[in-house]
């Protein structure tokens, strides 16, 4: 099978690499489509370290392909979405639903191969069966914006709540989407570039302001503020200062250097913050059924995000447009 892998810093080799047989408990998938997320980007960037054995990719959908020993209630030719964590199933964390805090956790896609490849092997305990009415792409959509779920279920949106997103990337753009499905009432967000300006109204922002004009926001006083740029911005300390006395702030940007942040006006307004990593299921629904039911009820609007396409066999053609922003990419 052909399958992509980090040739250094700045690039990707697609090779061929033997098809890998399912063990108990594990399925084969034949994967349809792949996303690219922001942290694919920073191993792309040689910001955080990427095996060079290990094929990355973990927002990805696909069809069933062969079941090892054990596997019960998914048959070749099923169309699946994964859920790509590994977890150990058995600590305190996994069995109250909180699997994204095992002491075992690993990403599907950076230290176990991932869904850039033609097939590829996940536990079927990650598996979710796609409906009918959604293909493969959107599909792909669903890890991405679980993670967001998951990042407004640990601030408790709320109906009617006035909510500024910080950045307008994939997350950014995502996090309007899943905002305005959960009821916020106003969802402001800020952007550096046009084209994320118009993706982030597509996607149900009521406004948006550039960035380098988020200091107007200073008034308005959002119950929550969600941090989704990282790396080593000063988004964080303003979402401190944004928020309103006693609001919330979710992290979700991937932070790849210490920043500062204001304590005392966090400990003054009682600014309740939280990090969020991946998706659980520590509620009736799981982060990951939440969003599919969002992409279910409005799947163009999903759709909207997707900016570009790429054949497997053009993966470093599509990093390098991931990574640059003047090719009006998203998703």
């Amino acid at each position: 099978m052909l399958a992509a892998f980090s040739g250094g810093r700045e690039k990707i080799e697609v090779r061929e690499t033997p098809v890998p047989a399912p063990g108990p408990g594990e399925v084969l998938l034949h994967v349809r489509a792949c996303g690219i997320c922001g942290s694919d980007l920073h191993f792309y960037r040689g910001q955080l370290p990427m095996p060079p054995t290990v094929s990355p990719g973990h927002e990805f959908a696909g069809e069933v392909v062969e079941a090892g020993d054990g596997v019960e209630g998914f048959a070749p030719g099923q169309r699946v979405v994964v859920e790509p964590l590994r977890a150990c199933r058995r600590c305190s964390y996994c069995r109250t639903g909180n699997y994204q805090l095992c002491p075992k956790r690993v990403l599907v896609g950076t230290f176990v191969s991932g869904g850039l490849a033609e097939y590829v092997l996940v536990p079927d305990y990650t598996l979710y069966p796609l409906p009918d009415a959604l293909d493969f792409e959107l599909g792909a959509l669903v890890e991405p914006l679980a993670v967001v779920v998951h990042g407004l279920h640990l601030v408790d949106l709320a109906f009617g709540d006035r909510v500024v997103i910080l950045g307008c990337g994939t997350i950014g753009v995502m996090t309007a989407l899943a905002a305005r499905a959960l009821g916020a009432a106003e969802i402001a967000v800020t952007y550096r570039y046009e084209h994320q300006a118009r993706a982030a109204l597509a996607a149900g922002a009521t406004r948006v302001v550039a960035a380098d004009d988020a200091s107007a926001l200073a008034d308005e006083k959002p119950d929550v503020v969600v941090e989704t740029v990282g790396g080593h911005a000063e988004t964080l300390g303003q979402a401190v200062g944004l928020v309103r006395p006693g609001g919330r702030v979710s992290i979700l940007g991937l932070f790849t250097a210490p920043v500062q942040v204001n304590a005392l006006t966090m400990m003054l307004n009682e600014v309740r913050t939280a990090g969020a990593i991946t998706y659980c299921r520590s509620r009736r629904l799981s982060d990951f059924e939440a969003a599919l039911r969002i992409i279910e009820a409005d799947p163009e609007r999903a759709r909207g995000i997707i900016t570009h396409r790429f054949p497997l066999a053009e993966a470093d053609q599509a990093f390098r447009t991931a990574a640059d922003k003047s090719s009006a990419s998203i998703k």
